[in-house]
């Protein structure tokens, strides 16, 4: 399974869980839309043109690496394409607890790469970035001395999922048409699984 497909299977997992709950995962955020067909270049400093109301300039340009990183622009639009560092920021802005953890991160990271690569997180090359994130995505192998870098990476993870399949793009990867009127009802058209 690819990662893009993993994410959405766990978005729409989550969706569907906290519907029984009376709530939503999603969240509605009004942030400039691209022009359909822009090619326009997401890099960490493209992104700096937004002005952070929580993050300083270089940890938003790492928030906004991580998002590309976790859901990169391939064959479809990524996380930059759905401005999700701007809806992490806004998230961030507001959420006291994990201001803490979203800075104590991001200087984790830098202090990390200083270490194996004598250089910042965001000086790395993108095969050193995912080296460093690897070590931190799967929860049966993290060290105790790495839970809160896990923590970290965990909460990125979520809010970049959150702000993606939430946007208008991830809403158009997902195949979610709203409420549509149906004219008439066909029941399951999946093929049965016959014994």
């Amino acid at each position: 399974m690819k990662r893009r497909d993993a994410l959405k299977a766990i978005v729409i997992g989550s969706a569907t869980a906290s519907v029984g709950q009376g709530q939503s995962i999603l969240r509605t955020i009004q942030l400039p839309q691209q022009t359909a067909g822009a090619t326009k270049s997401h890099s960490p400093t493209a992104a700096l043109a937004f002005t952070p109301k929580y993050f300083s300039a270089h940890e938003f340009a790492v928030v906004s690496r991580l998002a590309d990183l976790i859901i990169p622009r391939d064959t479809s639009p990524g996380a930059l394409d759905a401005h999700v560092p701007e809806y992490i920021d806004l998230q961030v802005s507001k959420m006291p607890d994990a201001q803490t953890q979203m800075s104590g991160g991001v200087q984790w990271l830098d202090r990390d790469c200083s270490e194996q690569f004598s250089k910042d997180f965001l000086e790395c090359s993108p095969a050193q970035q995912t080296q460093v994130l690897d070590k931190l995505a799967d929860a049966k192998r993290v060290p105790p001395e790495l839970q809160q870098a896990r923590s970290f990476f965990v909460l990125v993870r979520g809010l970049t999922c959150d702000g993606f399949y939430s946007s208008k793009l991830g809403f158009q990867e997902l195949g979610y048409k709203g409420n549509t009127w149906v004219t008439e009802w066909h029941g399951c058209t999946h093929p049965e699984h016959g014994a």
